[in-house]
């Protein structure tokens, strides 16, 4: 109860600090709560004296029997909202008054108002029932509406809104701002206690991704990210924090982390995946002591870092496109062209339509600083090559475009163009190009682009593999860091020269990152192995493929499996430890002390035999128990080697619903696999929540507290958490809209054969009759 009391005072400071605008007197709604609290404790109370007569209305959900005693051995029933009482005598008065009373009590929240009939279920004796309304379940759902749909709280206050609930539930009183503000609040509170006590009671590891940024209101936020695969083999993600944080540096990251850990009780942890700003790095050794003296790490933190895949891809392919090539700049500014004014998309539009291009893509313009968004440019652009090639021909405002205002000069990067603002005929001549002045894109241009697209293509692939947090990724990303490999050793041998440069320059940076496997996180080659699809096999072809010499060839997989024994007798160790605990619970107080009293414990004699040296045959066994065991260590990972390769054909193959069935054929390697392939190779799992997050603190609700502002954010993710949402919300599509509206206008009739609203009311704009 104390502790509920401090949850209520806690949800009330929050709020306070969250919502603007009127708000209700601190003082009103605690006696409300007072109220409701003894309203609840009088109906919890049971009824006094048996029953002579078993009540089978629905009118007794609302109302009490008084005892006789009480009323003077009168037959009289209580409502439970008002506190009237009237007779109620089984037989002479029955419950007709009490109905009456219900329809018209002023204190009834579940009073339907008069021009509607609320009608549900009919009872056995065929009598009319109302439906049992609650406030606070009502409060609660919208909430959770509140905050899965990220609504500011002022949109309670819509008249939109008002009117829809109104008219869904007449009885619903509308909170206001800061009660739903503190309802919000709560829900996020009640969240958090039951993700907290899953945590306490779950046995397995969590690995975490984290990323920092920085919100409109110029503040630093650090988001915390828990995944781990559940006892059912089902991959899990939690938000644990969307805090703020001083600054960017290390040791404050890694303390942030360190208390969030602790106040979630979490203490083993098996990766953290992060991007590669050498700020994380000091985080991660920091936390590595930490850990340490928690007990919480797999071999002393070793492989505790795990640097996310797609922000090092993302690095590879800018290294390569620092130098745009100058036909992508021409189309690109083609494509600024078309969407630099209505009429000229529209135009665009229509040679669509001429030509008989059936695509529904539209043109877009790429970011700079995102490669991937040049390679969605391209491969939309790519299709409307007939479409640019008719309006050179056609419309002279495209060609005057590239005539007067994007200028060609070269410097020593290359060829570099740029837009002018001013209306002036001045070209710079490049004689690179051939040409004094820039021409729209040509076939030389447009196939370069598709060339680029082809090379960019595994790389736009690979990136979508690796930002992947709904589905293993860790058992497939040494897999793709291969076949990366692989396409730019190809590229680089290209007899294209365009190709051959970039592929050079990304090689250099892929090597400073993944240079033939060694500076990776072993870890990563041993979910290789854990994958039944793959196991040693595949490792040894591609060890093949990456160390042509022998001698390193066989150095990497001495020390792969050096790595996998030494985590399997971690995980063996864990196991047995968890059996003896196990059996020791299972073991009464009572049989232990009889043990203990009848033979002993002969803990002496035991440990003389450990410590004496002398005597040969007691250190034989011990050498020969220890081979025992490391026999049956050994045996487990020889066995599922050795095992066929299953499911490697099969497209839809569920790595996680194999180990299901497999767990108790290999005890401590399915141990091992549920914690390995819990771990991300990507920090977008945190990066994404920045999106969330910049919706929720818009312009408008900038002034939002940072603990409002956690509690909206995690509050989403944990109700939402079994239903993922879009990166980005989808915009309404044009062309099905405008279906619509085409749809709707023809079914409305003409005015003068129009009828009057049949259901409704009618809208009166005044002005008199219209005319005739």
């Amino acid at each position: 109860m104390a502790q509920s009391q401090q949850d209520n005072i806690k949800a009330k400071t929050i709020v306070e600090e969250s919502v603007e605008g009127p708000t209700e007197n601190p003082s009103t709604v605690v006696q409300h709560a007072k109220n409701n609290n003894e309203r609840q404790d009088a109906e919890e109370v049971a009824p006094p004296t048996k029953r002579k007569r078993r009540l089978t209305s629905d009118i007794w959900n609302h109302f009490t029997r008084l005892p006789l005693t009480q009323t003077k051995g009168k037959h009289r029933a209580k409502c439970n909202y008002c506190g009237i009482d009237y007779a109620s005598h089984p037989t002479k008065t029955g419950t007709k008054q009490l109905w009456r009373h219900f329809e018209k009590c002023p204190k009834n929240p579940n009073k339907a108002s008069k021009s509607q009939t609320m009608l549900t279920a009919m009872s056995s004796q065929s009598s009319q029932s109302y439906r049992l309304f609650n406030q606070e379940r009502c409060r609660k759902a919208l909430a959770r509406f509140i905050i899965k749909d990220e609504l500011p709280f002022r949109v309670l206050e819509g008249e939109g809104l008002k009117e829809l609930l109104q008219e869904f539930e007449p009885r619903f009183q509308i909170p206001s701002r800061w009660t739903i503000a503190k309802d919000c609040y709560q829900l996020y509170l009640e969240e958090a206690k039951r993700l907290k006590r899953y945590f306490k009671r779950s046995k397995c590891r969590v690995s975490l991704t984290t990323d920092c940024w920085t919100s409109i209101q110029n503040s630093n936020y650090m988001c915390l990210t828990a995944h781990w695969i559940d006892e059912n083999w089902t991959l899990q993600k939690r938000i644990l924090n969307f805090c703020v944080i001083e600054n960017h540096k290390g040791d404050t990251i890694g303390k942030q982390i360190e208390d969030c850990l602790f106040n979630w009780g979490i203490e083993k942890v098996f990766t953290i995946t992060v991007d590669n700003a050498s700020s994380n790095d000091t985080a991660i050794a920091y936390l590595k002591k930490r850990l340490k003296s928690w007990n919480g790490l797999i071999c002393d933190g070793e492989f505790l870092q795990m640097r996310c895949a797609a922000h090092i891809l993302n690095l590879i392919v800018g290294e390569g496109l620092k130098e745009m090539n100058k036909s992508i700049e021409l189309i690109r500014h083609a494509i600024k062209f078309v969407r630099s004014s209505p009429a000229r998309l529209q135009r665009f539009k229509d040679l669509v339509e001429k030509e008989k291009i059936d695509s529904k893509s539209l043109l877009t313009l790429d970011c700079p600083t995102r490669w991937n968004s040049t390679y969605l440019m391209l491969e939309n652009a790519v299709k409307f090559i007939k479409v640019f090639d008719r309006m050179e021909e056609e419309d002279q405002d495209y060609k005057d475009y590239f005539r007067k205002k994007v200028k060609l000069f070269s410097n020593q990067q290359g060829v570099v163009l740029s837009y002018d603002d001013e209306d002036d005929d001045a070209d710079v001549i490049d004689t690179t190009l051939g040409r004094a002045t820039a021409e729209p894109p040509t076939a030389y241009d447009w196939s370069v682009a598709k060339e680029f697209l082809v090379f960019l293509r595994l790389f736009y692939t690979k990136t979508l593999k690796f930002s992947g947090s709904n589905f293993v990724t860790t058992s497939t990303c040494f897999q793709h860091i291969v076949a990366i490999q692989t396409h730019l050793h190809r590229s680089a041998a290209s007899e294209y020269s365009l190709l051959s440069d970039m592929a050079r320059r990304m090689q250099t940076k892929y090597d400073k990152y993944w240079e033939k496997a060694e500076k990776m996180n072993p870890l990563l080659i041993i979910a290789v192995i854990l994958d039944p699809r793959f196991k040693m096999t595949y490792i040894k072809i591609a060890f093949e493929d990456l160390f042509p010499e022998p001698t390193k060839r066989e150095a990497m997989l001495k020390k792969t499996m050096d790595v996998l024994y030494r985590l399997y007798d971690h995980y063996f160790a864990s196991v047995v430890e968890l059996d003896h605990g196990e059996a020791s619970k299972s073991q009464s107080t009572a049989d232990q002390q009889q043990v203990h009293d009848s033979v002993g414990t002969g803990d002496d004699d035991i440990d003389m035999l450990f410590h004496d040296d002398t005597d040969s045959t007691f250190q034989k066994f011990l050498a020969t128990a220890d081979t025992v065991v490391n026999a049956e260590k050994i045996s487990e990972v020889d066995e599922y080697l050795q095992a066929d390769l299953g499911g490697f054909r099969d497209p839809k193959f569920d790595v996680l619903a194999w180990w299901k069935v497999n767990a108790p054929k290999y005890r401590v390697l399915s141990v091992m696999a549920r914690d390995l392939l819990a771990a991300p190779v990507s920090t977008v799992s945190s990066e994404s929540v920045f999106s969330t997050g910049g919706r929720i603190l818009d312009n408008f609700r900038s002034s939002l507290s940072a603990k409002m502002v956690e509690a909206l954010i995690c509050a989403q993710n944990w109700l939402c958490s079994s239903t993922p949402r879009l990166n980005d919300l989808e915009l309404d599509n044009f062309i099905e809209s405008a279906n619509v509206v085409t749809e709707q206008e023809s079914l409305v009739p003409s005015t003068a054969t129009s009828s009057s609203n049949s259901e409704g009311e009618a809208h009166d704009y005044g002005g008199g009759d219209d005319d005739e």
